[in-house]
């Protein structure tokens, strides 16, 4: 999701009208209907009036929640099952999982580079 579909789905789930955020930000009601269409882009000041009035963070309206960054930067959706399942695990466990990752990310490199 992009600026404009993270303003709306944030804006509706605090059960604010664009009206109402509009005037709580100093801004026309028309130009905040371009933010949402994505047909206007706000400045950086307005960006962090509508973050503090929604009571998020500037990142989460930029580019959305933490499942919906982990989702555009991981595209293989069992990976991110593994991932989120492997934060379930304690400290000493994920520790594991961290130095079989790296080890396997290690013999990988190694071998690319034995065979350039």
């Amino acid at each position: 999701m992009g600026f404009a579909e993270n303003l709306k789905k944030y804006r509706t789930a605090k059960g604010i009208s664009q009206d109402e955020l509009s005037k709580k930000i100093g801004n026309h009601a028309v130009q905040f209907s371009r933010y949402e269409r994505g047909l206007s882009t706000p400045s950086i000041d307005v960006v962090q009036k509508i973050s503090e009035v929604l009571d998020i963070s500037i990142d989460e309206l930029v580019f959305g929640d933490k499942d919906q960054k982990l989702e555009q930067t991981i595209k293989d959706g069992e990976l991110i099952g593994l991932f989120q399942k492997v934060e379930l695990l304690t400290d000493k466990q994920r520790d594991t999982v961290k130095e079989l990752l790296n080890a396997f990310i290690f013999q990988k490199d190694l071998q690319q580079k034995l065979t350039q």
